[in-house]
């Protein structure tokens, strides 16, 4: 079986790389890759590129502030968010990011915690993101069916075919023309004059 972290992306943000390079060495093996950034809008810059399944902010950082962090988190479901706070304020950081799914963690860090926090935070992001992508498909599944029963109720009030006819007629064209049933009744509704809002 496949440990938990194997091919596990991470972004750490740090205010120095010296830091980012300390979290890194405690990191348990077989994480896939690690990238550092050193504030909180070179972080943000970095996930529009590419996804990261785990995100660990070192605080205090450059334009570094709570409201940001939770709205990383929101923006980016599918990512598991660590933050490393001082002592000091961990209470109080736990506290206002509230039900946000945000982890956190008091400096001066366990190794064996922040290994065990880390590890678990790989697993709920991957199953976070196979969640996140079966969400996408049933979205998408939706939108199709909506333009086909629309494109059915179009074809039995213009055409006067009855509901079976109109399922067969779309299924029968999108076969011979290689295209979707959603294209076909795209372009069914199209030449009903009637206007499509594509939502997706």
């Amino acid at each position: 079986m496949e440990r938990a972290e194997q091919g596990s992306s991470v972004l750490i943000a740090a205010a120095a790389e010296k830091i980012a390079v300390q979290i890194k060495g405690i990191l348990p093996a077989g994480f896939g890759k690690v990238s550092f950034q050193p504030s909180m809008t070179k972080l943000k810059q970095k996930l529009t590129e590419e996804r990261y399944d785990i995100i660990i902010i070192c605080t205090p950082l450059p334009d570094y502030g709570l409201q940001s962090v939770i709205d990383l988190a929101a923006k980016y479901p599918a990512s598991s968010i660590l933050m490393l706070v001082d002592k000091d304020v961990y209470q109080q950081a736990v506290y206002r990011a509230g039900d946000s799914g945000i982890m956190m963690l008091a400096r001066p860090l366990s190794a064996a915690g922040f290994t065990a926090t880390v590890r678990l935070l790989g697993t709920v992001s991957r199953k976070m993101q196979s969640l996140y992508n079966e969400n996408l498909k049933l979205q998408q599944k939706l939108s199709d069916e909506r333009y086909i029963s629309r494109a059915k109720g179009l074809l039995i009030e213009k055409e006067g075919m009855t509901e079976g006819e109109a399922h067969r007629f779309l299924e029968q064209q999108a076969m011979n023309t290689s295209v979707t049933k959603r294209e076909v009744a795209m372009k069914v509704i199209r030449e009903s004059g009637r206007i499509i809002i594509n939502k997706m």
